[in-house]
């Protein structure tokens, strides 16, 4: 039975409107200019700290819009989200059936485990994979490192279920193919990448039940 890797943002929960709101919030804690609604609407996935960077910001201002973000996060920012309609319902067929389910999410571990446990979503996985809000565990790579450190996978089939390109970058680091989801944050150029591009859940469903 094969094993599945599923990103969270993007893929099973909308939490663009918390991400978007903390991410503003950074850039005017550190005075730093809006960009424009298309690059803040690919914001979501990579972790905050490397789009802060990409916008040009000095080492020094990443880290104080960084953690000016954290702050929002933390103090409410993550619960701006829900998942995706369906996704709950889908999760139980897979588990029911049975399914293997980790995380592999860039989303630090303890907003994760709050945002899957409030819309219900935690009981379907016997891991949470996810980076730390402070460390070294942040990239998607290291994330599903962390994953096959933790879970025992020897002989396994694996697919990764995400919605951006470094959800395919990160699991082909371990030969993993991807499935992406066009319900998420990611564009037309990044599902050309994938393995397998899902439009709908059943769509997906088809994919992890024929992989």
């Amino acid at each position: 039975m094969t094993v599945l890797l599923v990103d969270v943002d993007g893929t099973l929960i909308d939490s663009f409107p918390g991400i978007r709101a903390g991410f503003l919030h950074a850039l005017d804690s550190v005075g730093w200019p809006h960009p424009s609604d298309d690059v803040v609407s690919r914001i979501a996935g990579p972790p905050m700290e490397t789009t802060l960077s990409s916008l040009g910001m000095a080492d020094d201002t990443v880290r104080e819009a960084f953690e000016a973000y954290m702050s929002f996060t933390r103090d409410g920012g993550w619960a701006d989200a829900s998942a995706f309609p369906g996704i709950r319902n889908l999760l139980a067929a897979w588990h029911n059936d049975g399914f293997r389910m980790v995380t592999a999410t860039s989303k630090g571990e303890g907003f994760a485990r709050a945002i899957l446990e409030r819309e219900g979503l935690m009981e379907y996985f016997e891991f949470l994979g996810a980076a730390e809000e402070y460390g070294t565990r942040r990239t998607k790579e290291a994330v599903i490192q962390y994953v096959f450190d933790n879970v025992d996978l020897d002989n396994e089939k694996i697919l990764m279920i995400g919605d951006r390109h470094h959800d395919i970058d990160g699991a082909a680091a371990f030969g993993v193919p991807t499935a992406i989801v066009t319900w998420g944050y990611g564009t037309q150029p990044e599902w050309d990448d994938a393995d397998f591009v899902a439009r709908t859940l059943q769509e997906l469903d088809q994919i992890v039940r024929n992989f």
